[in-house]
């Protein structure tokens, strides 16, 4: 996709069409440490030629300011004071009993697949990062669960790094699509919420073995020089994104995320 930006723009521009468009990053930072970036370059600079570029940020985190007052909602299980197994457990039990079924496992037929969890009650399903991250679920998957569900608490989230990246992409996708879906969401986690994803270096020799699939798709050679140094594998992306995923969760602790669905 990135490559043939230049070539689609090329011809837009040269027939006269005006651009209005917002992005999360600043021209100079598109397809950051990406694949074959140098291909991708004379789209930056073209793209700053015609473009006025105008930053929309106030350095202002508005969905934190919009915290005080709101309820606590995660907890951070290394912490004595959280109590965050009994928070959890409580809220479960609290949200259960407003509920009209009983508390049961439950299976849910996603395309032709079963997807078990063992503990729900209606519309609120008590998970945990091992049965929603661990296994090999995704966007299709996720967006079952906001069909069937209205709140789901997450238990036992660990710390995501290079070396746990899909567990962490998986993890990146779930809030996106419980967000996108105004989903309540409790959590506990083993730090606060904004430190969950600590892109800690590894060796080269870790990095193949958690990107096997996708070099071997990309036909990348272990010894090209910078090969695995690209964001898809450095965990810059992740990184980037988790920065979402943290406004995001921040957010949906708010009084005005809960209140949709009173």
């Amino acid at each position: 996709d990135a490559m043939i930006l230049r070539q689609l723009f090329a011809y837009l521009f040269d027939k006269g069409l005006i651009l209005v468009a917002t992005s999360n990053r600043p021209p100079d930072d598109l397809y950051k440490n990406g694949i074959q970036r140098s291909n991708f370059l004379p789209f930056i600079d073209m793209l700053k030629k015609t473009s006025n570029v105008v930053s929309l940020d106030p350095g202002i985190d508005y969905r934190r300011k919009a915290l005080a007052g709101a309820d606590k909602l995660f907890f951070v299980t290394t912490n004595p004071e959280d109590q965050a197994e009994e928070q959890l457990a409580g809220t479960f039990k609290f949200m259960a009993a407003k509920e009209t079924g009983a508390v049961r496992d439950i299976t849910i037929r996603i395309k032709g697949r079963d997807v078990h969890f063992d503990k729900s009650c209606g519309g609120v399903l008590f998970s945990s990062f091992e049965e929603l991250c661990a296994r090999p679920l995704w966007t299709n998957d996720y967006l079952k669960l906001t069909q069937v569900s209205h709140t789901i608490i997450i238990s036992d989230i660990p710390i995501m790094s290079q070396k746990n990246k899909t567990e962490a992409r998986r993890f990146i996708c779930l809030i996106d699509t419980l967000y996108d879906h105004k989903i309540r969401v409790v959590a506990s986690g083993v730090s606060p919420y904004w430190e969950l994803f600590q892109n800690t270096a590894i060796s080269d020799d870790e990095r193949l073995q958690e990107n096997r699939l996708l070099i071997d798709d990309l036909g990348i050679k272990a010894d090209d020089k910078g090969s695995l140094d690209s964001g898809v594998f450095s965990g810059e992306e992740e990184l980037f994104a988790f920065d979402r995923t943290v406004s995001r969760l921040t957010e949906m602790q708010t009084k005005d995320y809960w209140k949709k669905w009173k």
